[in-house]
């Protein structure tokens, strides 16, 4: 719920509460125009709330940044920030995360416009309404019957074996969090980032929005079978013990079968019979060493990882910022993603 800013954070706009959205931007040349009139009618004509934009352009081959200085030229409620490259969108959120500014409260929007505008809204009033983190939870989906349902498999599997318990979170990261849930996501460091994930794992009070997904109006969609299959393997490695149990409990139950297969062997070396066929021999040699390589695998991945987290690798970089409506180049390295400067 909104409360009056201390001393230390006076409001410009007196006792409204600031509202940013945040919007990554991947080659959105032709949906952008469609994206600031929406934007503007639905969220931006609100007279109890100041809603800005932060666009992050995560490296955009097209004219993208173009649009983004054209727009933030034409209103300052709208802001800018460009990656030096193609980081993923979980990345380039925690960039919009570490540049808040001042915001009561952070919102995601997607530019396409699968995911209206008008769900931001009411992501607000109930916000206002008391709950820290809202959800945006579809339920129609403009996709193939295999999509969903690889979809429902994804987020049932992650509900149960990696999420917190009665958490209501959603797997599209379209969401709104208030200022405390914001400045605690700034503090996750690991460099493998989901971000629903995070933000369910602070457990903060929830509200969820159903809402119908639109149509993508222009471009083609980024989220590919593969980029599922990735967030939910690193959804798995970095927030379930699932994958290292069933390495131990399949490695125990290995061990036990080599007991009674002992005992066969044993039994017929003793009895003098002739020795068993390469079939009897090869195959469970086959299957033992492709457990063997899968389990070495898995525990190599989360060897990678731990490498990744030591090495301490900056996230991701800033090329350049708008300001005023022109572009500046970026004047820092970001080092972490733990920091909310403007």
């Amino acid at each position: 719920m909104f409360t009056r800013p201390s001393k230390a954070n006076v409001n410009p706009y007196g006792n409204r509460p600031r509202i940013l959205v945040l919007t990554p931007v991947y080659n959105e040349t032709a949906g952008l125009p469609a994206y600031e009139q929406a934007v503007r009618a639905v969220l931006l004509s609100r007279a109890d709330c100041d809603v800005q934009v932060l666009f992050i352009d995560d490296g955009s081959s097209d004219d993208s940044w173009q649009r983004i200085c054209e727009i933030t030229s034409r209103d300052p409620r709208f802001r800018g920030i460009r990656l030096s490259r193609n980081y993923g969108s979980h990345i380039a959120l925690s960039a919009g995360f570490a540049n808040i500014g001042d915001a009561d409260a952070v919102a995601t929007l997607a530019c396409d416009l699968q995911d209206p505008p008008e769900v931001v809204s009411q992501f607000i009033d109930a916000w206002k309404r008391g709950a820290e983190i809202v959800w945006g939870k579809p339920t129609t989906r403009d996709e193939s019957r295999i999509r969903m349902w690889t979809s429902r498999v994804f987020e049932s599997l992650i509900r149960k074996y990696a999420m917190p318990p009665r958490s209501h979170f959603t797997t599209g990261s379209f969401l709104l969090v208030d200022r405390k849930v914001a400045d605690c996501f700034a503090q996750f460091q690991e460099h493998n980032r989901v971000t629903f994930a995070l933000v369910a794992w602070t457990g903060f009070s929830e509200a969820v929005v159903e809402y119908e997904r639109q149509r993508r109006r222009t471009g083609v969609s980024g989220w590919t079978y593969g980029r599922m299959l990735k967030t939910m393997y690193d959804t798995f490695i970095g927030f379930s013990q699932m994958p290292i149990r069933v390495i131990t409990i399949t490695g125990g139950l290995v061990s036990l079968l080599t007991i009674p297969m002992a005992a066969y062997i044993l039994y017929h070396r003793i009895a003098g019979h002739a020795i068993l066929g390469w079939t009897s021999t090869m195959l469970p040699l086959t299957l033992f060493f492709g457990l063997q390589f899968l389990m070495t695998g898995i525990v190599g991945e989360y060897l990678y990882r731990i490498y990744s987290e030591v090495v301490r690798r900056p996230p991701y970089f800033i090329s350049a910022t708008t300001r005023g409506g022109t572009q500046v180049p970026g004047e820092e390295r970001v080092e972490t993603v733990a920091s909310n400067g403007v």
